[in-house]
């Protein structure tokens, strides 16, 4: 079995060293590769094969590979799930080795869970949801599909984020919120009171 992870960037090295760490104890994928619709950017990325979309489904049979979606931009998630999707192609969900997963919590499709998160009891981590190095996420809470948590993020005990939603790095998410859909909370916020959907 073959992994492709789907964009080769920032958080693509990321999530290759993530699988990497992951093969080093379990060995489920025999090659890690990378997906790129930029056909500029060549063959090869972070010492890696590198193939366009269209490449792939010519050239690999679907019951030999899955797919990791490594962008951090949620509306790019989406977009990239539902072309993966509506061609029958295997989603793989990918937690760290150092991460804490509550054996209650729910994670769902595809999601991507980087070093040293938590995700506590009975937490909901919807499809496509990429939670990145350090995110806490609390008892109960909700997380809507294709929501990016970035680093250090604290998402309180009973909270709910809508999909498509992006919480920046080191936000502080107050308990029992409610953060709607398709929303942005900034890098270093606080945050006291629910949030609208559509919003910054």
């Amino acid at each position: 079995m073959k992994l492709f992870i789907y964009c080769a960037g920032g958080f693509g090295k990321e999530i290759f060293d993530t699988a990497k760490r992951i093969n080093s104890s379990n060995e489920k994928w025999d090659e890690i590769c990378f997906i790129d619709d930029n056909a500029s950017l060549g063959h090869e990325f972070y010492g890696s094969k590198l193939f366009t979309f269209e490449r792939v489904l010519e050239k690999f049979d679907l019951s030999s590979f899955e797919v990791s979606i490594a962008n951090g931009e949620p509306f790019i998630r989406k977009a990239i799930y539902d072309k993966v999707k509506s061609n029958n192609i295997h989603l793989t969900t990918l937690v760290d080795n150092s991460a804490i997963i509550s054996d209650t919590a729910t994670i769902g499709e595809g999601v991507i869970v980087t070093s040293y998160c938590s995700v506590s009891s009975s937490a909901v981590v919807g499809n496509n949801v990429a939670l990145n190095a350090k995110a806490i996420v609390g008892h109960d809470v909700r997380l809507g599909e294709h929501c990016v948590v970035s680093s250090l993020v604290n998402v309180g005990g009973a909270c709910t984020v809508g999909e498509n939603s992006y919480i920046g790095m080191g936000v502080q998410i107050k308990e029992g919120l409610v953060i709607g859909k398709d929303v942005i909370v900034g890098m270093g916020s606080v945050v006291y009171n629910d949030i609208p959907d559509d919003v910054i």
